[in-house]
């Protein structure tokens, strides 16, 4: 069985224990380290500890150290930001789930333009949540890069309510025709705002 690989970092072959430990003080000082400190802290003279950090190369080994303690912070913050974008999703998912249930409570014949625009509005917003994005105002704008309102308002009750009914269809799928077991949240309750405020609350998190 081989031996194990010895890192720079760690008591090289025939380095005495003192002399490790030396460098162990200098190594743990961390980028403001000298070797005057070290000679400070262990009351050894400046001219003894230098000759051993030139014997057993303090500096490419402390330096060696710093790299791997970076690539460790590296790795750990990716793993932390995977983690909260797991985590986001699953809360945006939950979030979906309760919107498509709000929606398909809601009488499309009977929507206003402002309406339709506020719930195509909601729906951006948790998309963006789903795909880790920044939870962001979006303007959005019709073919001619008019308001979507404006578009809206120029249409029949029937083509609004169809307009509505595509736009359900679109969140349910984006949901997954999720959460089929919440609680519905019966449409005309005047908890509007509301629901649309919870809808953006995830984000803080990040």
């Amino acid at each position: 069985m081989s031996e194990p690989e010895i890192l720079p970092w760690d008591r090289q072959h025939s380095e005495p224990e003192r002399a490790y430990g030396y460098f162990v003080l200098y190594r743990d000082l961390g980028r403001t380290r000298t070797v005057a400190k070290v000679a400070t802290e262990v009351n050894k003279s400046r001219d003894y500890l230098h000759k051993l950090a030139t014997r057993w190369k303090w500096v490419q080994r402390a330096q060696s150290w710093d790299r791997e303690e970076d690539r460790l912070y590296v790795e750990g913050l990716a793993e932390q930001r995977r983690d909260m974008a797991r985590r986001h999703a699953r809360i945006a998912s939950a979030l979906q789930g309760k919107i498509v249930t709000r929606l398909q409570n809601l009488d499309a014949s009977k929507l206003s333009p402002g309406d339709i625009a506020r719930w195509l509005e909601v729906a951006t917003r948790v998309e963006r949540l789903a795909l880790g994005l920044p939870d962001s105002t979006t303007a959005h704008t019709g073919p001619d890069g008019g308001p979507i309102r404006a578009e809206v308002e120029q249409m029949t009750e029937q083509q609004r309510a169809d307009f509505f009914r595509a736009l359900m269809a679109e969140a349910a799928n984006r949901a997954g025709q999720a959460a089929p077991n919440s609680d519905p949240d019966p449409a005309g309750d005047g908890d509007d705002e509301d629901d649309e405020e919870g809808a953006g609350e995830p984000a803080a998190e990040a």
